[in-house]
């Protein structure tokens, strides 16, 4: 039985297969034993992506990535992970020797940024590298409903005005019990100068007609003219 012959091109593409492993580390963030088993990772090239599936240890394996720069995506239901960029290329192991090593480098990046915006170094190696892949945060899809809490009802504007004005209304008449006599009378006279108090026939007129600055001297309008009353008509002297 005769087996096919492999040309060289595709010797070469077999042979520079890299092979490397993201790993998901122990942190306060993230249980990697708690994750779903739908979570799997991306690598998406030009081409059609490649996607490897979680393992018990908690990792990604790629196998058979050939050279070239990839843009690695952890998929999961709970949890979001930072994106990565992965190059492989093909290098000598020794200058001058010939022989072909592949290596590995893992950066971090940023969505929405230029390819060349590299971030911190993930991991970096030959054949089997480690490449550290790290939470960002837990997925919220829905935004939790807060409980009762007195201190925001105390909040609000509305019952802060009900609770003043019960405060003028039960606490007025227990101050006016209690104050000093001398103040009490000087308020009582406040209240009958005020032109909310008098029995004026137009309040309107009164209010319009109101000197706040002379009110709070202590003043006393005595010309009936600036109160909106007519003055009273003289006599003429017979001569």
């Amino acid at each position: 039985m005769h087996l096919p012959l492999l040309s060289l091109p595709t010797l070469a593409a077999v042979a520079s297969a890299a092979r490397f492993t993201l790993h998901i580390p122990a942190n306060p963030l993230v249980n990697p034993a708690s994750l779903p088993p739908s979570t799997h990772a991306t690598l998406q090239a030009s081409g059609p992506p490649l996607t490897a599936r979680l393992t018990r240890s908690n990792s990604f394996v790629f196998t058979n990535v050939s050279a070239g720069s990839y843009f690695a995506t952890i998929h999961c239901r709970d949890y979001a992970f930072e994106p990565l960029r992965i190059d492989v290329s093909i290098e000598e192991a020794v200058e001058g020797s010939g022989d072909k090593k592949e290596v590995v480098r893992a950066w971090q990046t940023f969505l929405g940024n230029e390819w060349e915006n590299k971030g911190e170094s993930r991991g970096e190696g030959g054949n089997g590298v480690l490449v550290e892949a790290r939470p960002v945060g837990e997925k919220r899809f829905y935004q939790e409903r807060q409980g009762f809490s007195p201190l925001s009802f105390l909040k609000n504007p509305m019952i802060l005005m009900a609770l003043f004005s019960m405060v003028l209304i039960f606490g007025m008449p227990y101050l006016m019990d209690n104050m000093d006599p001398e103040t009490k009378a000087e308020f009582e006279e406040m209240q009958k100068k005020s032109p909310l108090s008098s029995g004026a026939a137009n309040p309107a007129q009164q209010l319009q007609n109101f000197d706040l600055a002379s009110w709070m001297a202590g003043k006393t309008d005595s010309n009936p003219a600036s109160r909106g009353q007519s003055p009273a008509p003289q006599s003429k002297r017979k001569g």
